[in-house]
């Protein structure tokens, strides 16, 4: 049975590792500390005796809240760990003043596509789009 706990720093390479193995977007140093040092950012983690075995973010601005990077590992499969870390972060962003979540899925993901289903997510109609932002390497300044 896995115990739940929040993601400290020294988790951040098993939890890596993890992410890589289930195809899903690795943290660079400073986003990881900012993860889990948010007052209501949550990395949840499923560990089962030494094995990181699943894994959630669970972020909220006050504003709007978001579910992703559910990960669980090949082994811990099947058993409804997907759908305990799921409720498990929709109960932090509630506790955290939050009233409705997103949730960030691939398109090509069809398990986390059938967990968000079975989780009671719907399509809300918005397309999201990206844009990777570059650090300034000259002196410029924002005007704000």
């Amino acid at each position: 049975m896995a115990v739940f706990r929040r993601a400290e720093r020294r988790d951040r390479a098993r939890v890596l590792s993890l992410w890589e193995e289930t195809g899903l977007e690795r943290t660079e140093e400073d986003e990881w500390e900012a993860l889990i040092a948010g007052p209501h950012n949550l990395v949840l983690l499923a560990q089962e005796g030494d094995l990181i075995a699943g894994t959630v973010v669970a972020t909220f601005d006050g504003w709007r809240a978001y579910i992703y990077h559910v990960a669980v590992a090949t082994e811990a499969r099947q058993h409804g760990l997907g759908r305990e870390l799921m409720a498990a972060a929709e109960a932090h962003l509630r506790d955290s003043g939050a009233r409705r979540v997103f949730i960030e899925v691939n398109e090509e993901n069809t398990a986390g596509l059938a967990l968000a289903a079975v989780s009671g997510y719907l399509p809300e109609g918005d397309i999201v789009l990206e844009k990777e932002l570059q650090s300034a390497t000259s002196g410029s300044r924002s005007a704000w």
